[in-house]
């Protein structure tokens, strides 16, 4: 077996976002963060929407998502959430599973807000790290939550990494398994120039990719658009 070398350094992100931009075509109704986001939906809105998201797919976000606006009579505001108790929240976002704990998050935060009006305009004014340093004071909200709404809502500079994006970003070589969050997160915007829009569309074409292609478990390799300069796939080839 050869040695081959994987390290296609970070500068060269920029060309993979520009290889998958061009092959993919993204349905953002597919992404509820996205979606919200292009709808220029409320600071809460889209927040509870990316709470909804986290460890499920964005399908049944989605449907949670709807299922709350419904029993709060068609948007969700931190008045309209305060009107419930714990259960009916809890009951209403079943579908996006460890909903209890989401329904908790959702709650504290329209707690917050109804005394703090002007949070989300606050944080407008801030620098993305700033920004995230208030979110992550919120029981609930991890270091993706609080990059994805950065991004989506304030589209200020940030790139949130969830299981699919690590996967890929590992195999295709631009990172080690043992990279933490915080040095990908970094390189990759850093990589971008702190692009938004570019920044944005990685985060969703990796996702996708990650879903359909470059999957934990049986990765199609063959049909991947990506395998030509993947070492995943070269290891995989060598070793057979």
């Amino acid at each position: 077996m050869n040695n081959i070398q994987c390290n296609l350094g970070i500068e060269s992100i920029s060309n993979l976002f520009e290889v998958m931009n061009n092959i993919y075509r993204i349905d953002s109704s597919e992404f509820i963060a996205l979606n919200l986001s292009e709808k220029n939906r409320d600071g809460f809105e889209i927040l509870t929407g990316i709470i909804l998201s986290q460890n499920t797919s964005d399908r049944n976000a989605i449907k949670a998502f709807n299922r709350l606006k419904q029993v709060l009579g068609g948007s969700i505001t931190p008045d309209r959430i305060l009107r419930l108790d714990l259960e009916t929240i809890t009951n209403a976002i079943k579908i996006a599973g460890i909903s209890n704990r989401k329904a908790k998050t959702i709650l504290n935060i329209a707690k917050f807000l109804s005394q703090n009006k002007e949070f989300f305009d606050v944080l407008r004014k801030m620098e993305s790290e700033e920004i995230r340093k208030r979110l992550l004071g919120f029981s609930g909200i991890g270091p993706k939550t609080a990059d994805v709404f950065i991004l989506m809502y304030y589209n200020k500079p940030t790139f949130p990494i969830d299981t699919h994006i690590r996967r890929v970003l590992v195999r295709l070589g631009y990172f080690k398994i043992s990279d933490n969050y915080e040095n990908i997160r970094r390189s990759v915007v850093n990589a971008l120039n702190n692009d938004v829009e570019k920044l944005k569309k990685l985060h969703i074409l990796l996702i996708h990719h990650g879903r359909m292609v470059c999957r934990a478990q049986k990765p199609q390799c063959l049909q991947c658009v990506l395998n030509n300069i993947c070492c995943f796939r070269i290891r995989k080839t060598e070793i057979q």
